[in-house]
């Protein structure tokens, strides 16, 4: 392999503002130094090459060249500058890792040849080719998020290793994966995403990928960022959904082979069990198992229980309760059936039942988010700020109730250990060892234990609710979200309303789906047998 011929030039960078031209290779310099003896410097050749031999990269993350008027203007009059970087390929010719941009600018410049550095170790590493363009282009005319992805992807790809990429980019193993993630996604996700009036990183890429195939999800996914709204947020939403429907469709599948109707509402002339008895007893799903009007529909904020009834309860001998006592209160004709509009069930959705449903959903799903930061982006830190010591001793010094309910056992809880990531006594072995800066973090594992359990489970998943009970009270529940956004966290909606002190009334962004069964629904009905609307025996 002969070395690259001629010598041109060495000149400043194209794409730093305000560069002027240096000396030509091998005039001398003179320089000022120490005392009064000045120093004579020559400036070494740069190797340059002819454009016809060389190549673009076949796998080029770069998608937009840039190549506007003022930048191939500068390239005619001053030559590329910045050499190109590239190593040795087939048929003699040369692929060009680093320098696209300046290469397509030559040849609209009409230039015969342009500088060039030969990486020839690079020849039989292709991962590193991909690796190298990663890095040449942070501190340039950087990458977009999604061709930063595309490099790690194709070097992935290549046969590189996450360490090997980790190891060459710097980024955490949790920044690879994203970037990895967010690499799949498919050319109409791109163009939908490349359209945003803000870029998105590779963390929101990453979760717009893992919904890719279903638009309406990544649809709503990218109106929340558009609103400033937290993706890791609405992602756990839609994540809770596709687990609800999923059960949804098994429990119909399930129904339907054992020779139920399934339909979407109560029919006409139906009426649920919870209003009817049969020879003196209620009726239940066990014992209308045989009734040939046997039939269940799913309300629409819970398609996970199914609500038994009877397409023809006066047919097959149903009575309403209150037939025993001799009374036929408000029918429907002859029957004594309540007429459908005085069902227990008379599907009304009112704004509170509306915003209990959706906070329930909410607020769980933002425990889940929450669990997921502290376990990813706070237990592995080796320091924590300041604040972490003095949220520590104030919360020592003041024992709020979520402390004084569950910080003397939090330490054996399962939930410590999913957390911090390891058991309390692997911690407690690290104490004689750990930094001084790391010392707050172990102490502050039992106390997030603690509020983590009086917010998330029982009572606990009232806190959100002013008018609830909760062993952590909505204030306090405020005062640790308040401390967690300053080691970094970002708030969901609710979360946001839990620390302003404020009633929870919805998301910032329009969200119709409201499946999923609130624990207490404010206006619940129940039958006239005592038995809420929601029993099915």
């Amino acid at each position: 392999m002969s070395a690259l011929p001629d010598v041109t030039p060495d000149r400043p960078d194209e794409d730093q503002p305000g560069a002027t031209a240096a000396p030509a290779a091998g005039q001398p310099i003179r320089e000022a130094v120490t005392g009064e003896q000045p120093v004579t410097v020559t400036i070494a050749p740069q190797p340059t090459i002819p454009v016809s031999l060389l190549t673009a990269h076949p796998g080029n993350v770069r998608r937009d060249l840039d190549l506007n008027s003022d930048f191939v203007a500068s390239i005619a009059a001053n030559g590329v500058l910045v050499p190109l970087r590239i190593t040795p390929g087939a048929d003699g010719a040369f692929r060009v890792i680093d320098g696209h941009r300046r290469l397509a600018a030559a040849i609209q410049a009409g230039l015969a040849e342009v500088p060039a550095d030969l990486a020839e170790g690079r020849a039989g590493d292709e991962p590193a080719q991909f690796l190298d363009m990663w890095n040449a282009h942070r501190h340039r005319n950087p990458l977009t998020p999604i061709e930063e992805a595309d490099a790690l992807f194709a070097a992935r790809e290549a046969g590189a290793t996450k360490a090997r990429i980790r190891t060459s980019t710097g980024l955490k193993p949790q920044q690879v994966n994203a970037a990895l993630a967010a690499a799949r996604l498919s050319d109409d996700t791109r163009t939908t995403v490349s359209s945003m009036p803000s870029e998105l990183g590779l963390d929101d890429l990453a979760i717009v990928a893992e919904f890719e195939g279903d638009q309406e999800a990544i649809a709503k996914l990218l109106d929340t960022a558009r609103w400033g709204g937290s993706l890791e947020h609405h992602a756990e939403r839609l994540r809770q959904q596709r687990a609800e429907h999923a059960e949804h469709e098994r429990l119909c599948h399930e129904l339907e082979e054992a020779g139920y109707t399934v339909s979407a509402a109560l029919p006409a002339g139906g009426q649920l069990l919870a209003a009817l008895r049969h020879d003196g007893e209620d009726l239940t799903a066990e014992s209308h198992t045989g009734c040939p009007g046997r039939g269940v529909f799913f309300r629409s904020y819970d398609p996970t229980t199914p609500i038994h009834y009877c397409a023809d309860p006066a047919a097959r001998g149903h009575t309403p309760p209150h037939a025993d006592h001799g009374t036929t209160g408000s029918t429907s004709g002859a029957t004594g059936i309540p007429s459908p509009a005085e069902n227990p069930d008379d599907s009304r959705h009112d704004d509170a039942r509306r915003v209990v449903i959706q906070g329930n959903k909410a607020w769980k799903a933002a425990g889940q988010v929450r669990k997921r930061w502290l376990a990813t982006s706070l237990f592995p830190r080796r320091t924590v700020p300041r604040e972490a010591a003095q949220f520590v001793a104030r919360q020592l010094l003041t024992m709020p109730d979520p402390l004084r309910s569950g910080l003397a056992g939090a330490h054996h809880r399962v939930l410590f250990t999913e957390i911090t990531g390891q058991p309390a006594d692997k911690w407690e072995g690290a104490c004689d060892t750990a930094a001084a800066a790391r010392l707050p973090l172990l102490m502050l594992a039992p106390i997030v234990t603690a509020y983590e359990q009086a917010m998330t489970e029982g009572e606990g998943k009232n806190t959100w609710r002013p008018d609830r009970y909760s062993p952590c009270p909505r204030s306090q529940a405020g005062r640790y979200l308040t401390f967690l956004v300053s080691l970094g966290y970002e708030l969901s909606d609710i979360e946001q309303a839990v620390v302003d002190s404020v009633p929870y009334v919805g998301d910032a962004t329009p969200d119709d789906s409201l499946s999923g069964s609130p624990d207490e629904e404010p206006g619940s009905t129940e039958g006239a047998s005592g038995r809420t609307d929601d029993t099915t025996g």
